[in-house]
């Protein structure tokens, strides 16, 4: 008895926690997203699905309006990766490299990495948290986003 309660538990666990995004369930996140964030302006688009993969595009200006930086992003079965890049397009990452975020769990409202996060409010609102370290302090960054129009 003890065995089957096990199997079945296991089995419980295993079908609730999903190994890979669900990429079907994220057409809230595709379109042109702007907002706030770092003190400034935060700009983001997604594209639908292709191939198994989410490609997504990030820009930051600083409050007086300066461009501060750019990010390329993709979502597939491994989680998020992304590039940063300086104004003019230099990597911040080396060639071959790129900050990961693990796919951590999916609702129909809500995709979250380890250290970031999606949220759909509302049709037109999301929030994006993004835990940052610094050396020994952890804080988290709050991106509202409001979609905008095609």
């Amino acid at each position: 008895m003890k065995k089957l309660l096990f199997v079945l538990l296991f089995a419980t666990v295993s079908a609730c926690s999903a190994a890979e995004p669900d990429l079907d369930q994220l057409t809230w996140l595709q379109g042109h997203w702007k907002g706030d964030g770092f003190g400034g302006t935060s700009e983001e688009l997604w594209s639908p699905p292709t191939n198994g993969v989410m490609m997504g595009m990030f820009r930051h200006h600083t409050a007086d309006g300066k461009l501060n930086f750019y990010e390329f992003l993709t979502i597939d079965a491994g989680g998020l990766k992304l590039k940063h890049f300086n104004p003019d397009m230099t990597g911040w990452e080396e060639k071959n490299d790129y900050v990961t975020f693990k796919f951590d769990s999916q609702s129909a409202t809500k995709i979250a990495f380890k250290g970031l996060t999606f949220e759909r409010i509302d049709d037109n609102n999301m929030q994006i948290s993004l835990r940052i370290k610094q050396g020994d302090n952890v804080s988290t960054e709050i991106f509202n986003m409001r979609r905008q129009e095609k």
